[in-house]
């Protein structure tokens, strides 16, 4: 499917994205040989980026956070208008641990919007589902509290990609850090041919699994795309490597370089790590303690290099490409099948995009476009360039064309044309203009690395 790239400035230009979601959705499903009005009843899963209610620091900002709710309900209408209503359609996610959940859905007003058009679509079945297991409470970047979550009605599947995982061989065995302090979960589930992931059953065992992103910056990827976004459709995020302790002196990549300080405050964490996840109450109040104390040796994460926040984390990608090829090619029983690649479609929210320290406190970037396509990794190295990023700098995305096995891509990256609607025709990977004229500002912790146009 040809990716494409349309122009369109404003939310309240709700005809244009309906119309170009529509095309896309139809398009898609023509290809993938399926026909309206069979007498199946397919499963398709829209998988927006809900990552939380708002920005880090600006409760009432979340536009260029959050994928907007009439590209999610313009998906919906139109899955449902395809399969004329015989079809489940089930939008979901796996927000961060602490995210509000219902303040999420009522962005937008999306939760009522959804209600009117579930009674549109009487003989559709319409889901909405939180995939987190566990949702937490955390005070001062300390968890004080985990409720069990409703869990996904299809269960959760295990992956173990065993030797095919990206972190097989990775020197970083044993100083992998997760989404807690409890590292050693983590590190159990990453050792030596044992690479195991938790994914939510819906989105492995749907038949069609369309990604609606947003187009932002990441303090740990560089970019957030679609790549990126298959981290919201976990079980536990536990199981998952963010950093590798240490710094590249030491095969780490937490920190940029190593320091007396960084080592003292890596000592002090992994005493106070321990003692968190061991001595309830006292342990999570020593930990916050620890916390602050290193802000004020090293400097506060919002303008200093720490946790893996920079070009030079080596460990997130392999994470985030492992938890594509699991998707693209895993089945309910948690086995890879390399001929049984989900049918996989993408619409890229650029309307309103998110730069500068992305993920959680971006500040707005009117980009103007939407972008489609069936690709993962093609559709973000188009993002790059329409961010006004050389793709080949960043990792995620340039490693996402490696041959393996189970590939994420099989185009070569040199190679990659789209429609682009701003300039009426087809170009190519490197005749991209960025969407801003100046391009996204990068993360601090990117912004030397990646220059922009």
């Amino acid at each position: 499917m040809k990716p494409r790239i349309a122009k369109i400035t404003s939310y309240e230009d709700i005809e244009h994205i309906r119309e170009f979601v529509r095309d896309t959705v139809v398009s898609f499903f023509s290809e993938s040989a399926q026909h309206a009005g069979s007498n199946e009843k397919p499963l398709v899963v829209i998988k927006p980026n809900w990552i939380q209610e708002s920005h880090e620091k600006e409760s009432d900002v979340w536009i260029p956070l959050i994928t907007n709710p009439e590209i999610i309900l313009a998906a919906v209408d139109s899955v449902c208008e395809y399969f004329e209503d015989r079809v489940t359609v089930c939008v979901c996610d796996a927000p961060h641990t602490y995210a509000d959940f219902g303040k999420i859905i009522s962005r937008g007003d999306f939760a009522h919007k959804l209600e009117a058009l579930k009674s549109r679509r009487r003989n559709a079945v319409i889901e909405v589902l939180d995939l987190r297991r566990e949702v937490w409470t955390v005070r001062n970047g300390v968890v004080t509290d985990r409720r069990p979550n409703e869990p996904d009605p299809r269960g959760y599947v295990s992956f173990n990609l065993g030797n095919e995982s990206l972190f097989h061989g990775h020197g970083g065995e044993g100083r992998y850090y997760g989404a807690d302090y409890d590292s050693s979960i983590v590190n159990r589930h990453h050792h030596g041919a044992v690479h195991e992931y938790l994914l939510a059953g819906t989105p492995v065992k749907c038949d069609y699994f369309i990604n609606l992103p947003k187009m932002k910056t990441h303090k740990k990827t560089g970019v957030t795309c679609c790549l990126k976004n298959l981290v919201g459709i976990n079980g536990d995020k536990n199981w998952l490597p963010h950093h590798t302790e240490g710094s590249p002196e030491n095969g780490g990549d937490e920190f940029a370089e190593d320091s007396a300080a960084g080592g003292v405050e890596r000592a002090l964490k992994k005493a106070a790590r321990k003692a968190a996840s061991s001595i309830p109450v006292i342990g999570p109040w020593a930990f916050g303690k620890i916390r602050s104390a290193g802000k004020t040796i090293l400097g506060d994460s919002d303008v200093t290099v720490r946790n893996g926040n920079w070009h030079g984390n080596d460990t997130c990608w392999r994470m985030v490409l492992d938890l594509n090829r699991a998707l693209l090619y895993g089945d309910a029983n948690g086995l890879l099948d390399p001929g049984g690649k989900k049918r996989y479609l993408a619409i890229i929210d650029g309307i309103v995009g998110g730069q500068g320290n992305g993920p959680l406190e971006p500040d707005a970037a009117a980009a103007g476009v939407l972008v489609s396509g069936d690709d993962p990794a093609v559709l973000d190295a188009v993002t790059c360039a329409l961010m006004g990023f050389d793709p080949k700098l960043i990792p995620l995305v340039r490693e996402s064309f490696a041959r393996h096995t189970f590939s994420v891509s099989d185009a070569p990256l040199e190679e990659i044309s789209v429609f682009d609607a701003r300039v009426g025709r087809e170009v190519g990977i490197s005749e991209i203009a960025p969407a801003l004229e100046s391009g996204f500002k990068p993360h601090f912790g990117w912004e030397k690395y990646l220059k922009r146009k």
